[in-house]
C-alpha cells in the first residue's frame, strides 16, 4: 500500500514478472524494485503469480483473475478499481498486454479465481520485451503451447498453411493464435508503453515495434522505447526511470482532467 495512507482510494499497480516461469522470481528484478517503489508516488502495488505448468491461455486466465480480485476487493485494500494498471516483463509482458488487449474480449476472461461479474479491463499496461506474436519468435518456447511437442519450423509452416485440422500440431498453432495480443488490439484498449532492447534476440524488437504499430493504426494512446545496446531483459535506467513517470501520471494525473 502507498507509503504514506491517502485519504481517497489509491490506484494500483499489478507487476507480472518474467524469468520463464511461475515461483522462481527474485525480489531483486530491477523491474520489480522500481514498480514496488510507486508505492512512494501514492500507488499501491501487488504482484501477480501464474501456474508454472500452465500454457499462455491458462496464465492468461491466471493474472486477469488477479485483476478481477483486485476489483472485487476495492474497498478492503482502499484502490480505486477503475485506476488499475499493469506492468509486466518478458514472460509477464506478454501477459501484460493480453490483459490491456483482451479486457473486453469476453471469451478469454475465464473463470479462475471468480469474481466474474466484474471485467479484467485495465486503465493502462506497461508491457517489456513481450511476446506479441508467437509466429513471429525465433523460437516459440515449450512452455508457450503447454507441450514440447514438434519445433518452431513445423508449427509456423502449419500457421503459414493456413489450415491443416487433421495434423497432430495443429491445435498448438490454434492455440498460439488465440494468445496473440497483438491481434485484439481495439479502440476500446487502455494506454501502452512498450520497451524492449535492439539486441533482444529472445523476444525481437520487431515484434514489439508491430504491437505498437497497431496501436497507432486504431489511433491509441502508444508509447515505444527501446536502448539500442541492451539485450533481453535489460532496457536501460532511462526506460525504467521515464516508466516510472509515465505510470504515475496515467494513474494519479490523466484520470483528474
Amino acid at each position: 500500500l502507498p507509503s504514506q495512507p491517502t485519504p481517497s482510494p489509491a490506484p494500483l499497480v499489478i507487476f507480472i514478472h518474467g524469468h520463464g516461469g511461475a515461483y522462481n522470481f527474485s525480489n531483486g528484478s530491477r523491474s520489480y524494485e522500481l514498480s514496488i517503489a510507486l508505492k512512494d508516488r501514492g500507488i499501491a502495488v501487488a504482484t501477480a503469480d501464474y501456474r508454472p505448468s500452465g500454457d499462455a491461455l491458462l496464465n492468461t486466465y491466471d493474472v486477469k483473475a488477479y485483476v478481477r480480485f483486485f476489483k472485487a476487493h476495492a474497498k478492503e485494500y482502499n484502490i480505486d478499481p477503475q485506476r488499475i494498471g499493469v506492468w509486466g516483463t518478458s514472460r509477464g509482458g506478454h501477459l501484460a498486454a493480453m490483459v490491456a488487449t483482451t479486457g473486453d474480449v469476453k471469451e478469454l476472461e475465464g473463470d479462475v479465481g471468480g469474481n466474474t461479474e466484474y471485467t479484467s479491463a485495465v486503465h493502462c499496461a506497461v508491457i517489456y520485451y513481450p511476446i506479441t506474436d508467437v509466429f513471429m519468435q525465433p523460437q516459440i518456447p515449450s512452455w508457450f503451447l503447454g507441450s514440447n511437442d514438434g519445433d518452431s519450423t513445423r508449427l509456423k509452416e502449419l500457421h503459414a498453411t493456413k489450415s491443416d485440422p487433421n495434423n497432430p500440431l495443429w491445435k498448438f498453432v490454434e492455440l498460439g493464435r488465440k494468445v496473440n495480443p497483438i491481434q485484439y488490439v481495439s479502440e476500446q484498449d487502455p494506454p501502452v508503453l512498450i520497451a524492449v532492447s535492439a539486441k533482444d534476440t529472445v523476444t525481437p524488437m520487431t515484434a514489439s515495434w508491430a504491437l505498437y504499430q497497431k496501436y497507432i493504426e486504431k489511433g491509441l494512446d502508444a508509447t515505444f522505447c527501446t536502448w539500442s545496446q541492451g539485450s533481453h531483459g535489460v532496457v536501460g535506467v532511462d526506460i525504467e526511470a521515464g516508466t516510472q513517470d509515465w505510470i504515475a501520471k496515467k494513474l494519479l494525473v490523466d484520470l483528474k482532467k
